[in-house]
């Protein structure tokens, strides 16, 4: 199959099974992929998104105890 981009100068065109083989190869690399990423979604939903909440939450924090110290300032 001239489609199948396999390296290597061969002498000898390759038979069904190999060409079988290398379609197996083709199809656990594509499932190796899609694996690669599911794991990227998943970091990015439980690693980066909470990371911004905390982020969200201290601010949130900071806000608050600066307008307590706003309000506490006598003019």
């Amino acid at each position: 199959m001239a489609d199948l981009q396999f390296e290597g100068n061969w002498l000898v065109s390759p038979n069904a099974e190999i060409e079988r083989k290398w379609i197996e190869v083709q199809i656990q690399e594509r499932k190796s992929r899609i694996s690669r990423h599911k794991q990227d979604m998943e970091d990015l939903i439980k690693g980066k998104l909470v990371d911004l909440e905390a982020r969200i939450l201290m601010l949130e924090q900071e806000l608050k105890e600066l307008e307590a110290k706003k309000s506490a300032v006598s003019i």
